[in-house]
């Protein structure tokens, strides 16, 4: 790649943005000289390119072409270093072509780089794909904003004097933040579609997003049961909406660095965002309760003090947006730009990388899996959520789409219709009605510490978590079995051992029904190999790559979710046995049925499950062995992390396993206790 000196540029477009700047360069772009630093900030000054105009034959981009009465108003901005020509080649494209021209600023004529349109180009083949897809995000963003704009006056009823300035809720700008909140599935799905199919037209953005009605509550608000729960609810709605504008915040703010700290295009882009809007909230949550308590007594949920609140705002009615609009303000007394770039910080400096990509998948029922057995609640009912019922009349549903938020009642995944079920969160889920998702990461830290701040963002009893690692190869011919004690190593570690009211420790996985089945013949829950799509198949371009068509992993299902379990050694293990023995799917009723080898694991694991005996040193060793070999080939039949991280890694595996042992050994009318590790 060619070295380049340091050089002044001349911007009169995107870039005029300073986001956008912020974004494709790592710098800062101010308007006051003494906020220039000639590093990390630089000033933009006044500008005239002669003899060019803007033109944008599709009302998408801007290009400049010669015209000999022209002039074009920009920013002179530099001098930048060298390094910076290969961002900006890349974001312009090949449409583009950079010239060292004359502008005039008000201390006189200057050189600097220009980025005109390709003529030649430009008529042979126009509308040629940018190399950058942030260029087409940034310009899609802006046309989705407009169609915003327009569903705002039209779903609100609002005038530009706007309905928030009376009620005290700030600017306009905070009522089409709020409507963009309530259709952010929709934008999401707008946005992915621009991408997979090349192209949206202007038309159909507004379309989708004018012609979806507004997301309200009205169906419940004079349900007696719904009203004692909508508290809850609501404070919910607003946690999620302030979540949602932290990030939002977050992903512009810092996106140079975010970039920068993606594992690739492949990942789902938001994974860091998301984890830094956790941390950052959790980090606050006593002011965050309070913010949250003074909204809900300012829009109580159909009582006639909120009627008359809402009359006083101008409404008939108090509306599930008015409750977004109030966590957007909320959101925006929170954030700061210090605060986001504190948690980015710390997110770059601890993480360590891998290989393997990685999704998560967390269950939360505040009545365990008696949701499932119980769909009715004739026994055992919710007092918080109700099971989730109203999940969907409070558009939570739309409102947690970042983090892949459904309710799952074990029989669909999807479902507009109101239902009890567990609260999902499946990370790095690009669509759960379309079934279409990204590894969030292949960082073991990471995914650890998405974990964690979830369980503490959401207060809802944590109940499963599945993970799920990308196979390097096609799916396994077979379905190979774990050895016996590669699979006690693992319940014991992850499978929630716990002691009854005799005192005697039981593997709580193992002995209920939660991923235990008889229909009629036996089935577990332990690990299963599924094709996970990013693109729909429809949208896939004509030569898809394997990435577009589909990519196999392994899921393992047995996992408790539990605030005490650290995932990051878990993780480790998991990989490292995947790379190692390539275990399939266990265990399918068919199996059982067809595999003598497959009942007598499963049997003989149930057994050890209702009366688990301390696990012998030799098992625990095959066990760390195995991890240790799996580890050592990760990339390119080498070890993805340091000696110091795997080693680490197989430390606190060993930990844990000594700690089971040890509660075993002390626990009444346990076996004879095997040989101490």
């Amino acid at each position: 790649m060619p070295k380049y000196k340091p050089f002044n540029l001349f911007v009169y477009g995107t870039l005029m943005n300073p986001s956008v700047f912020r974004a494709v360069l790592g710098r800062r772009l101010v308007t006051v000289p003494s906020d220039a630093d000639g590093r990390d900030a630089l000033f933009a000054c006044d500008a005239v390119l002669n003899n060019y105009k803007k033109i944008s034959p599709d009302s998408t981009y801007m290009y400049a072409v010669p015209d000999p009465q022209g002039c074009i108003r920009g920013y002179l901005v530099g001098p930048l270093p060298g390094e910076c020509m290969a961002a900006l080649r890349s974001y312009e494209g090949r449409n583009y072509s950079r010239r060292t021209l004359q502008v005039q600023t008000a201390k006189g004529p200057q050189r600097a780089v220009v980025f005109v349109g390709n003529l030649k180009q430009l008529k042979h083949a126009f509308g040629y794909p940018f190399r950058d897809p942030f260029k087409q995000e940034v310009l899609l963003r802006a046309k989705i904003d407009s169609a915003l704009l327009e569903a705002e006056k039209e779903q609100l009823h609002t005038t530009e004097g706007d309905l928030a300035t009376e009620c005290g809720l700030g600017t306009s700008t905070i009522a089409r933040r709020a409507v963009g909140q309530l259709h952010g599935s929709t934008i999401r799905d707008l946005v992915r579609q621009h991408f997979e199919a090349g192209g949206i037209s202007d038309y159909a953005i507004r379309h989708s997003l004018r012609n979806e009605p507004l997301r309200d509550f009205a169906r419940i608000v004079a349900d007696s049961q719904a009203q004692t729960v909508a508290p809850n609810y609501l404070a919910l709605v607003i946690r999620q909406a302030m979540f949602n504008e932290i990030e939002d915040r977050i992903y512009q703010d810092f996106r140079y660095e975010l970039d920068h700290m993606s594992s690739g295009e492949d990942f789902y882009e938001r994974t860091a965002s998301c984890l830094a809007a956790l941390r950052l909230l959790n980090a606050g949550s006593s002011f965050v309760d309070n913010l949250v308590s003074q909204r809900l007594a300012s829009l109580p949920f159909g009582s006639k003090r909120g009627l008359q609140a809402a009359m006083h705002c101008g409404l008939e009615t108090s509306h599930l947006v008015d409750y977004v609009r109030s966590a957007i303000v909320a959101a925006d007394a929170i954030y700061s730009a210090s605060a986001g770039r504190e948690q980015v910080q710390f997110i770059r400096n601890h993480m360590g990388g891998g290989h393997v990509p990685f999704g998560a998948e967390m269950e939360f029922s505040n009545i365990g899996h008696g949701v499932i057995r119980d769909p009715q609640a004739r026994v055992l009912r919710d007092p918080q959520y109700d099971g989730f019922l109203y999940f969907t009349d409070f558009a939570l549903d739309v409102l947690t789409w970042k983090l892949g938020g459904h309710i799952d009642d074990h029989h669909e995944k999807f479902s507009p219709l109101p239902r009890r079920g567990f609260f999902e969160l499946a990370l790095g889920s690009l669509s759960i009605e379309a079934d279409l998702s990204k590894p969030v990461t292949d960082d073991p830290w990471v995914l650890n510490q998405l974990i964690q701040e979830c369980m503490r963002f959401y207060r809802i009893a944590p109940h499963s978590v599945h993970i799920s690692l990308q196979i390097r190869s096609r799916r396994p011919s077979t379905d190979r079995i774990l050895p016996i004690g590669i699979l006690k190593c693992l319940f014991a570690i992850a499978g929630d051992p716990v002691g009854g009211e005799d005192g005697k420790v039981r593997i709580n996985r193992l002995v209920s029904d939660e991923i235990i089945r008889n229909d009629p013949s036996p089935s577990m829950l332990f690990s299963e190999v599924s094709l996970r799509r990013s693109h729909d198949a429809g949208d896939s371009p004509p030569l898809a790559s394997a990435a577009t068509a589909g990519r196999y992993v392994q899921q393992f299902k047995f996992m408790r979710l539990s605030p005490r379990l650290n995932y990051e050694p878990i993780v480790m293990a998991l990989k490292g046995i995947q790379l190692a023995l390539s275990p399939g799917t266990f265990m399918t009723a068919a199996q059982f049925e067809q595999h003598r080898k497959h009942r007598k694991t499963f049997e003989e694991l149930i057994s050890w499950g209702a009366d688990p005996q301390p696990i012998p040193l030799e098992q625990i060793e095959e066990f760390l062995g195995a991890v240790h070999q799996g580890l050592s080939t990760e990339h390119r039949a080498r070890s993805a992390h340091s000696g110091a991280y795997v080693a680490w890694s197989l430390s606190q595996l060993r930990d844990m396993l000594r700690n089971f042992n040890v509660i075993l050994r002390a626990a009444p009318a346990r076996n004879a206790p095997a040989a101490s590790p």
